[in-house]
C-alpha cells in the first residue's frame, strides 16, 4: 500500500522568538535533515510521494532543503495563509501528494526525537486496525500527538469542495477514529518554547545552534 508523507512547517514558532523552528539544529543536523532522513527508507522514490508545507519562513527553509541530498529532498508547497489554522496547510500537503498514495501520514516538522522506528511502528499499528477505521491518532497518556494516519477516504473529504478540517471530520465520524494508546513520548515531543528546547538538550546533553 503506497504511503505519503506530510510534514508541516507552516508556522511562524513566534513562541520561540519568531524562527523557523525546523531549522534548529541538533547534534549538527536541522530537525528537518533528521526528520527526512528517518523518513528516506519509508517513502517511494517521487518527490510528490513527500511533501514539505511551507508558509513563514518558506524562503530560509527551501534554502535549506535545496542543500539536502537528492534523495532526501521534498516537494515544498506553499500555504499562502499560513496564519490560518493547520488546516488549510494540510490541505495543500494533500493536494500536491501523488495520486496513487493509499494511506497518508502527516507529521510536524518541530517534532526532535521522531525516528524511522516510531514512523514503522505506527504504520504497522494502521495496518493491523479493525474494520471501519479510517483515522490513527496516537495517544501517549491522554495527549494526542503525530503522526496521526488516514486512508484515501479521509484524504478525499479533506480536499472537496466543502473542505472540513481533520478536527471537524473526526468530530463527525467517531466511530472511524481510533486513538491508538501507546507509551512513547516521541509521539507527543515538539518544541513551542525555549523552556522545551533547554529541557530536551539538557536531557539528551545534545549541542545546538540555531542557523546563523
Amino acid at each position: 500500500m503506497k504511503t505519503g508523507f506530510v510534514i508541516l512547517a507552516a508556522g511562524a514558532g513566534r513562541r520561540m522568538g519568531g524562527v523557523a523552528k525546523c531549522l534548529l539544529e541538533l547534534e549538527g543536523r536541522t530537525l528537518l535533515e533528521r526528520l527526512l532522513t528517518h523518513l528516506q527508507p519509508l517513502r517511494g522514490p517521487a518527490r510528490h510521494d513527500l511533501v514539505l508545507v511551507l508558509g513563514h519562513h518558506a524562503h530560509d527553509i527551501q534554502a535549506h532543503v535545496a542543500r539536502l541530498p537528492d534523495e532526501l529532498a521534498p516537494l515544498c508547497v506553499i500555504n499562502p495563509r499560513p496564519e490560518d489554522d493547520t488546516a488549510s496547510s494540510l490541505r495543500a500537503g494533500l493536494r500536491a501528494l501523488a495520486h496513487d498514495v493509499k494511506q497518508v501520514v502527516v507529521l510536524l516538522a518541530d517534532q526532535p526525537l521522531i525516528d524511522r522506528a516510531d514512523v514503522q511502528l505506527a504504520l504497522d499499528a494502521f495496518t493491523a486496525r479493525g474494520p471501519g477505521i479510517h483515522v490513527q491518532v496516537p495517544m501517549v497518556h491522554g495527549q494526542p500527538g503525530h503522526p496521526v494516519i488516514f486512508d484515501t477516504r479521509v484524504r478525499s473529504a479533506l480536499t472537496e469542495p466543502l473542505q472540513p478540517s481533520l478536527r471537524q471530520w473526526r468530530a463527525a465520524h467517531p466511530e472511524a477514529v481510533r486513538l491508538w494508546a501507546v507509551d512513547n513520548p516521541h509521539y507527543t515531543r515538539d518544541l513551542d518554547t525555549p523552556a522545551d528546547l533547554e529541557a530536551l538538550v539538557r536531557e539528551n546533553r545534545w549541542t545546538w545552534r540555531w542557523p546563523g
